[in-house]
Protein backbone atom coordinates (compact mmCIF):
# COMPACT_ATOMS: atom_id res chain seq x y z
CA UNK A 1 0.00 0.00 0.00
CA UNK A 2 1.29 3.36 -0.68
CA UNK A 3 0.95 6.22 1.15
CA UNK A 4 0.73 9.79 -0.04
CA UNK A 5 4.00 12.25 1.20
CA UNK A 6 1.31 15.31 0.20
CA UNK A 7 -2.03 14.17 0.70
CA UNK A 8 -4.49 16.05 -1.09
CA UNK A 9 -2.37 16.32 -4.16
CA UNK A 10 -2.83 12.79 -5.69
CA UNK A 11 -4.66 10.06 -5.77
CA UNK A 12 -1.79 7.23 -5.01
CA UNK A 13 -4.11 4.37 -6.11
CA UNK A 14 -3.64 5.26 -9.60
CA UNK A 15 -1.08 4.06 -11.62
CA UNK A 16 0.57 6.10 -13.77
CA UNK A 17 0.03 8.84 -10.88
CA UNK A 18 -3.16 11.32 -11.49
CA UNK A 19 -3.12 14.81 -9.51
CA UNK A 20 -5.94 16.18 -8.23
CA UNK A 21 -7.33 19.39 -9.68
CA UNK A 22 -10.48 21.38 -9.80
CA UNK A 23 -12.86 23.11 -12.75
CA UNK A 24 -14.41 26.27 -12.15
CA UNK A 25 -17.83 24.57 -13.85
CA UNK A 26 -18.60 28.25 -14.99
CA UNK A 27 -15.72 29.33 -16.94
CA UNK A 28 -13.52 25.78 -17.29
CA UNK A 29 -10.59 27.08 -15.88
CA UNK A 30 -8.42 23.90 -14.19
CA UNK A 31 -6.30 24.12 -10.81
CA UNK A 32 -3.77 22.74 -9.93
CA UNK A 33 -3.31 21.90 -6.85
CA UNK A 34 -6.94 22.07 -5.67
CA UNK A 35 -8.51 25.72 -5.56
CA UNK A 36 -10.68 25.78 -2.61
CA UNK A 37 -11.82 29.53 -2.02
CA UNK A 38 -13.32 30.02 -5.88
CA UNK A 39 -12.27 31.08 -9.04
CA UNK A 40 -9.62 33.34 -9.72
CA UNK A 41 -10.72 33.70 -13.56
CA UNK A 42 -14.64 34.22 -13.36
CA UNK A 43 -14.80 35.03 -9.62
CA UNK A 44 -17.73 31.70 -9.35
CA UNK A 45 -17.60 30.89 -5.87
CA UNK A 46 -16.25 27.55 -4.34
CA UNK A 47 -19.53 25.79 -5.09
CA UNK A 48 -18.74 26.27 -8.49
CA UNK A 49 -15.68 24.17 -8.42
CA UNK A 50 -15.72 20.33 -8.89
CA UNK A 51 -13.03 18.09 -8.00
CA UNK A 52 -11.00 16.46 -11.34
CA UNK A 53 -8.67 14.03 -11.48
CA UNK A 54 -5.21 15.50 -14.32
CA UNK A 55 -3.11 12.94 -16.16
CA UNK A 56 0.06 13.98 -15.02
CA UNK A 57 1.27 14.70 -18.48
CA UNK A 58 2.99 17.84 -19.57
CA UNK A 59 5.75 19.57 -21.12
CA UNK A 60 8.96 21.77 -19.84
CA UNK A 61 8.81 25.17 -19.96
CA UNK A 62 11.73 25.63 -17.40
CA UNK A 63 14.35 23.99 -15.67
CA UNK A 64 16.44 24.84 -12.66
CA UNK A 65 19.06 22.36 -10.91
CA UNK A 66 19.06 22.68 -7.20
CA UNK A 67 22.77 22.40 -5.88
CA UNK A 68 22.30 23.34 -2.08
CA UNK A 69 19.09 22.07 -0.41
CA UNK A 70 18.64 20.67 3.49
CA UNK A 71 16.41 18.01 4.12
CA UNK A 72 14.90 15.84 1.65
CA UNK A 73 15.50 15.39 -1.29
CA UNK A 74 19.40 15.27 -1.63
CA UNK A 75 20.66 18.09 -3.64
CA UNK A 76 21.04 17.75 -6.36
CA UNK A 77 17.79 17.19 -8.61
CA UNK A 78 15.82 19.30 -11.20
CA UNK A 79 12.49 21.38 -10.65
CA UNK A 80 10.61 22.06 -13.76
CA UNK A 81 8.07 24.04 -14.62
CA UNK A 82 5.50 22.38 -16.31
CA UNK A 83 2.49 22.46 -18.28
CA UNK A 84 0.18 19.98 -17.62
CA UNK A 85 -1.98 18.87 -21.00
CA UNK A 86 -4.61 19.68 -19.01
CA UNK A 87 -3.86 23.38 -18.64
CA UNK A 88 -2.48 24.15 -15.27
CA UNK A 89 1.43 25.17 -14.98
CA UNK A 90 3.02 23.61 -12.26
CA UNK A 91 6.66 23.06 -10.66
CA UNK A 92 7.75 19.22 -10.02
CA UNK A 93 10.66 17.22 -8.90
CA UNK A 94 11.98 15.46 -11.99
CA UNK A 95 12.91 11.77 -11.78
CA UNK A 96 16.63 11.63 -10.90
CA UNK A 97 17.29 9.15 -13.79
CA UNK A 98 17.02 12.07 -16.18
CA UNK A 99 20.20 13.08 -17.85
CA UNK A 100 19.20 16.05 -19.87
CA UNK A 101 15.63 17.25 -19.87
CA UNK A 102 15.16 20.30 -22.22
CA UNK A 103 12.86 22.77 -22.43
CA UNK A 104 9.52 21.12 -24.46
CA UNK A 105 10.45 17.65 -23.62
CA UNK A 106 7.17 15.73 -23.17
CA UNK A 107 7.11 14.29 -19.72
CA UNK A 108 4.46 12.17 -17.72
CA UNK A 109 4.94 11.02 -13.91
CA UNK A 110 6.01 8.25 -12.23
CA UNK A 111 5.90 6.87 -8.20
CA UNK A 112 9.37 7.99 -6.62
CA UNK A 113 9.62 6.59 -2.92
CA UNK A 114 10.49 9.11 -0.51
CA UNK A 115 10.52 7.10 2.90
CA UNK A 116 8.57 4.04 4.90
CA UNK A 117 5.72 5.08 6.81
CA UNK A 118 5.72 3.40 10.45
CA UNK A 119 3.09 0.52 9.41
CA UNK A 120 6.14 0.06 6.76
CA UNK A 121 4.29 1.22 3.89
CA UNK A 122 5.97 3.03 1.13
CA UNK A 123 5.58 7.32 0.95
CA UNK A 124 5.49 8.15 -2.48
CA UNK A 125 4.92 10.66 -4.35
CA UNK A 126 4.93 11.66 -8.15
CA UNK A 127 8.30 12.90 -10.01
CA UNK A 128 8.19 13.72 -14.10
CA UNK A 129 10.26 11.72 -16.63
CA UNK A 130 10.63 12.63 -20.15
CA UNK A 131 8.44 10.43 -22.10
CA UNK A 132 6.85 10.51 -25.98
CA UNK A 133 4.10 12.02 -25.83
CA UNK A 134 1.55 9.37 -24.88
CA UNK A 135 -1.97 9.22 -26.91
CA UNK A 136 -5.11 9.80 -24.54
CA UNK A 137 -7.57 7.65 -23.94
CA UNK A 138 -11.77 8.31 -23.91
CA UNK A 139 -11.02 7.78 -20.02
CA UNK A 140 -8.00 10.22 -19.44
CA UNK A 141 -9.70 12.78 -22.08
CA UNK A 142 -13.14 12.72 -19.66
CA UNK A 143 -10.55 13.11 -16.36
CA UNK A 144 -9.22 15.93 -17.75
CA UNK A 145 -11.96 17.49 -18.66
CA UNK A 146 -11.76 17.23 -22.52
CA UNK A 147 -9.27 19.92 -22.34
CA UNK A 148 -6.42 17.97 -23.79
Amino acid sequence: MRIAAHPGLYDVEADPPTLSGTTCMRCGRVYFPPMAIGCEACGASEAQLRPTPLAARGTIHALAQVHLHHGRPPAPFTIAEIQLDAGPLIRATLARDEEDPQITDSVSAIWIVTGTGDDGNEIVEPAFTTAPPATETADEAARNGGNS
